[in-house]
């Protein structure tokens, strides 16, 4: 299946927070764009993956698959601050795009940017092509929560909304347990500086133990027994502090391999961003949000996904029915936990594909 790759830019994008500055993002596109411009399915991406969509979805997405290219029109741009900055293969703005007022990295300096942001940006970019509605945007964890964003921002452009391993609000528990402490990491890490490391020593260790928190929460507690149980001796790590378990050390260097081409301050801003998540900010309360969405919803959970748990699906889509929306809770089991999404598709793929063509 051929993606065609392409940028979209603004001079002046204009942040939730205030703050105008120039942007950037890189998109791929899959299928072909009918006539009426009305077979367009947007993809948004999850919290450290591209727009290189079928390399994570490959399973779900293609000619013949549950989103079917030789009948929708695929679109997955990359998120501001994508955490994947250094790969050659995307385009994205965030702390290490140069300012163009200073010359230098913006580091800190970035303007703070939400999920609802990507929804303004992504408008921006659909409209360049002409296209004024959405048969559907569908999106993992992250890109859930854009998907969500979508549905209340522009409920007249959204016609299904599909959120998998994902929530209309991010869980407090998950924000502290994995978000903030990721941020504290990496800004406790001595070569951060601030966030003006760029051109220096970087504070790799700080972004590893962020990544590693991310990595740990994201399959199941099963998972990780039965990955690891072969590396369990404990005979070198008792024979001093600095000694580390075999399994500590086979996950160290799984997590080193994730993050070659992550940037420690696109991170921090990727999981503030997702700490952000609340598609009833701006509204009295999450009722009065929920009120606006026209497009049909399906919330697809993993029972084992401790970072999205399913109850909270649940409940939204409780809501919703009880608003007199069309809405779908859809759960299944998976030993992979929250990454379930990405490396189960098997166990929902007919779900979707029925979501896409129900009318």
């Amino acid at each position: 299946m051929l993606a065609k790759r392409s940028v979209f830019s603004q001079n002046n994008y204009r942040f939730n927070c205030g703050k105008e500055i120039p942007i950037q993002i890189g998109y791929q596109t899959y299928g072909t764009l009918n006539k009426q411009k009305d077979n367009v399915i947007l993809v948004c991406h999850y919290f450290s993956a591209t727009s290189q969509v079928i390399s994570w979805w490959g399973d779900l997405i293609g000619e013949d698959k549950a989103i079917d290219t030789s009948r929708f029109f695929v679109i997955c741009t990359e998120n501001l601050c994508n955490v994947q900055q250094k790969n050659p293969n995307v385009i994205t703005t965030g702390p290490a795009s140069i300012n163009i007022a200073t010359g230098k990295p913006y580091g800190m300096d970035f303007p703070v940017f939400t999920f609802a942001d990507m929804v303004k940006i992504q408008k921006a970019l659909l409209a360049s092509l002409g296209i004024q509605k959405l048969h559907a945007v569908i999106g993992p964890s992250a890109g859930g929560m854009i998907a969500l964003h979508w549905t209340v921002q522009e409920p007249n452009m959204v016609e299904r909304c599909i959120g998998i391993i994902t929530n209309a609000r991010n869980p407090v528990a998950t924000s502290c347990n994995v978000l903030q402490h990721a941020i504290r990491a990496i800004q406790l890490d001595p070569n951060w500086n601030g966030g003006q490391y760029y051109g220096k020593v970087e504070p790799f260790e700080g972004l590893h133990l962020a990544a590693q928190m991310m990595y740990t929460n994201a399959f199941s507690t099963k998972w990780y027994e039965d990955m690891f149980k072969s590396s369990r001796g404990t005979l070198q790590a008792v024979q001093g502090m600095e000694r580390a378990a075999a399994y500590e050390r086979e996950i160290y260097e799984k997590v080193k391999e994730n993050i070659i081409y992550c940037d420690a301050n696109h991170w921090l801003y990727t999981s503030r961003a997702t700490m952000l998540q609340d598609i009833s900010d701006g509204f009295s309360n999450m009722q009065e949000a929920l009120e606006r969405i026209q497009a049909k919803v399906l919330l697809i959970s993993c029972y084992e996904d401790t970072l999205q748990p399913a109850y909270m699906s649940e409940e939204t889509v409780k809501q919703l029915q009880m608003l007199g929306k069309q809405a779908s809770f859809f759960g299944f089991h998976s030993i992979y936990g929250h990454m379930g999404g990405i490396l189960d598709t098997h166990l929902f793929a007919k779900k979707v594909e029925e979501w896409l063509v129900d009318k």
